[in-house]
């Protein structure tokens, strides 16, 4: 299915710091675009289908021109989000509230080519929907009904009044919108960029081959940001009848240009721009070409010297006739030299390929459009979406899913000193996961199918315990420890914790070698198990002596104890009472 324009995200807050080299992995760049509030934009292309992704990823959703106007809704619209065969979309009412308030606050007016959507939009939307119900808190009950009344009735010319008033009443933010919007506008005024430097391309052919035909197709098609930079150190120019005139005087003009030319392609490419050359100095290379005095060698030299290294070079081949046919220049003879010439350079050019610039414009910038993305895209990568979603240690920090029954929990709930990895993996697994934080007072109840929790002290444990439903599960990252914090110390301890706490099926794995990047999960229960791992310990440091303390241990009964670091797991009875962590 080919995407009809920019495909918007809404991804969890927690994913934001991962985002980029999640995407990376599956062939995106990011452009960074200042000023657009928690956008953030990620391109990639398709060579096959010529056909350029653009994801806008957000993780708040804030109105207006400048995303002046800012909301709470991301996290309750990520919750209600509803499967769409591989897809995850917001609830049907959500989608129409959003894409009003979109007309209202971020256009101010409804034109006519989006009045029927705006009707479509009208039609679903209720005054019970929780956005509804924001707008009501917000602006005054009744706020959504009259909203909703002006669009049903279909009074489009009044909407920009409503936009207006709504805007103008719009509080409640730490920072005024009207500031933001400042802020914003000030911003944009940088531009975009890539993250990082940007890829410097060149054409090189003799006149008549397409070079500025497809650098401006290129620029057009291309929606990385971009700069097109001519060095044409032999172009001809107004002034030449007064330079020919003044001793030295083309030099000059030559140094110039190479100056002019190598300066600006450093700052675009410093400026995060991918830069397009038309004309490079390696034209200075060419047979026929060589200097005919000590100062054109140096002048020479330093065209080369100062020429940014081009990380791609497009060498257009061309018959002399049908260049000749194009621009009516020189003669086909003449041309049919420059393209022999040209060819044999792109050889000696490490960077070079050579295009067959005979066939239709579209079919030409295809080409150049694939091997420009080549340069372009996230090093390291080929471009091509891998078969992983996620990098093999962020599966291995999923992996106690597979101590669990369940394989796809409804509403998963997690807290407790987990990694930024650890996290965003959960939210790749399930975007509306909802961290737990120890209450003092009553945690929600039976609210999450699974728990999952990383080092626990006994508030966060009770409060997590409280938000599971009747026969979820809980998973407990625990650590041996002899601190002075409140709670279960040993993974002995957490199992009697939850065995009072009224869960049954109580197991306990040991984690080898550590907890963060287990490469087994050693059931403490099974004998086997565990002194065929510790037969195989002598890998990591001490491994000898740890070996031998873990088979004491084994033997009297007390391994949970001497066992470093593991997971707990149990199930939650229904009709199990539970009693406070002593």
């Amino acid at each position: 299915m080919r995407p009809a324009g920019d495909v918007d995200l809404l991804v969890s807050a927690e994913l934001v710091p991962g985002l980029d080299r999640h995407l990376a992995g599956v062939g995106f760049r990011r452009v960074v675009a200042l000023g657009h509030g928690s956008h953030r934009f990620y391109f990639r292309y398709l060579a096959d289908e010529d056909l350029w992704i653009k994801l806008d990823v957000v993780s708040d959703i804030s109105f207006g021109l400048f995303q002046e106007l800012g909301t709470a809704l991301a996290a309750g619209c990520l919750r209600r989000r509803v499967a769409l065969g591989p897809l995850w979309l917001p609830e049907i009412q959500d989608q129409a509230w959003l894409h009003i308030l979109h007309l209202v606050l971020d256009k101010g007016a409804v034109n006519p080519a989006k009045v029927p959507a705006a009707r479509s939009a009208a039609a679903v939307a209720t005054v019970e929907n929780p956005i509804a119900l924001f707008l009501d808190r917000k602006f005054g009950t009744g706020t959504a009904g009259q909203l909703l009344n002006l669009l049903q009735s279909e009074n489009f010319d009044d909407v920009p009044a409503t936009a207006a008033d709504l805007k103008s009443r719009w509080a409640g933010s730490r920072v005024p919108p009207w500031l933001i919007s400042s802020g914003n506008r000030a911003l944009r005024r940088v531009g975009p960029k890539l993250k990082g430097s940007g890829p410097v391309a060149g054409v090189l052919a003799p006149d008549g081959a397409g070079k500025t035909t497809l650098l401006h197709g290129l620029r057009s098609s291309c929606p990385l940001p971009s700069a097109y930079v001519y060095m044409g150190l032999w172009s001809s120019s107004p002034m030449d009848r007064w330079l020919q005139k003044i001793r030295g005087g083309f030099l000059v003009r030559k140094v110039f240009r190479i100056f002019r030319a190598g300066l600006a392609a450093r700052y675009y490419s410093l400026r995060g721009r991918v830069v397009l050359m038309d004309r490079l100095a390696f034209d200075v290379l060419l047979p026929g070409s060589k200097a005919g005095s000590r100062l054109a060698a140096l002048t020479d030299a330093l065209a080369l010297r100062f020429q940014p290294r081009p990380d791609l070079v497009l060498v257009l081949d061309v018959p002399g006739e049908v260049m000749f046919a194009r621009k009516g220049e020189h003669t086909p003879q003449k041309l049919e030299e420059w393209r022999k010439a040209y060819l044999e350079l792109a050889e000696e050019i490490p960077s070079a390929h050579v295009l067959d610039a005979s066939q239709s414009e579209s079919q030409v910038r295809m080409k150049a459009s694939e091997l420009l993305w080549n340069v372009a895209a996230p090093k390291g990568k080929d471009g091509q979406a891998g078969t992983e979603p996620l990098p093999l240690h962020l599966w291995t920090l999923l992996d106690w899913r597979f101590l669990l029954p369940i394989s796809q929990p409804d509403k998963l709930g997690y807290g407790g000193g987990l990694s930024s990895d650890a996290v965003a993996a959960i939210s790749l697994l399930d975007p509306s996961a909802r961290r737990i934080e120890a209450s003092p007072g009553p945690a929600p109840a039976n609210e999450f199918d699974v728990v999952l929790l990383s080092e626990p002290d006994a508030r966060l444990f009770a409060s997590a315990a409280g938000s599971l439903r009747p026969g979820g599960w809980i998973c407990l990252q625990v650590r041996r420890s002899f601190g002075s914090r409140p709670g279960p110390y040993t993974l002995a301890g957490w199992k009697r914790a939850l065995e009072r706490s009224g869960f049954d099926d109580v197991a306990v794995y040991w984690h080898v070698p550590t907890l963060e990047r287990p490469a087994r999960f050693v059931p403490t229960a099974s004998r086997t198990a565990v002194q065929d791992t510790l037969a195989h310990y002598s890998g990591v440091r001490f491994g000898k002596a740890k070996a031998a303390i873990g088979r004491l241990a084994l033997n009297l009964g007390m391994f949970n104890v001497a066992a470093a670091e593991g997971t707990v797991v149990g199930r939650r009875t229904p009709e199990a009472g539970r009693q406070e962590l002593q």
